[in-house]
């Protein structure tokens, strides 16, 4: 519900995205322009910034063979690719029943940590390097 004249206390779109944020330990991520409104409790908005700095996927593309990144993502991939290859195939494993279908999905147990763990570091870099003067 949009904070009105006639329903002053009304929440605007964002406010619990934003509470919610602030208890786990997050910081005010930039939010859309609805977001921006001035929260109930006072607090200032702030400014959306003119050049934000964005995870593009030519970015994230050209990332995936990083070999500064490829390390923490290969370890990446293999432990939790190992654990969730484990869990659902690991019975058909033992049993000798595994199916091309199951290998293209338990091949996937790894090839998406790997892919999850190099979007984490592409961010974090962007993130880092949009903090620095």
């Amino acid at each position: 519900m949009l904070a009105t004249e006639s329903n002053p206390l009304a929440t605007r779109p964002c406010d619990e995205l934003y509470e919610l944020t602030l208890r786990f330990g997050g910081e005010r991520e930039w939010l859309s322009s609805d977001c921006h409104a001035q929260s109930p409790d006072s607090r200032p908005a702030q400014p959306a910034p003119s050049d934000p700095a964005r995870l593009t996927f030519d970015t994230y593309r050209k990332n995936l063979l990083n070999p500064h990144f490829m390390p923490t993502a290969i370890r990446m991939a293999v432990v939790i690719g190992s654990l969730v290859f484990t869990v659902n195939h690991g019975d058909a494993l033992l049993k000798n029943e595994m199916t091309r279908s199951r290998w293209l999905s338990g091949t996937l147990s790894f090839i998406v940590p790997y892919m999850v763990s190099i979007y984490g570091q592409t961010q974090c870099q962007i993130s880092h390097r949009s903090r620095q003067p």
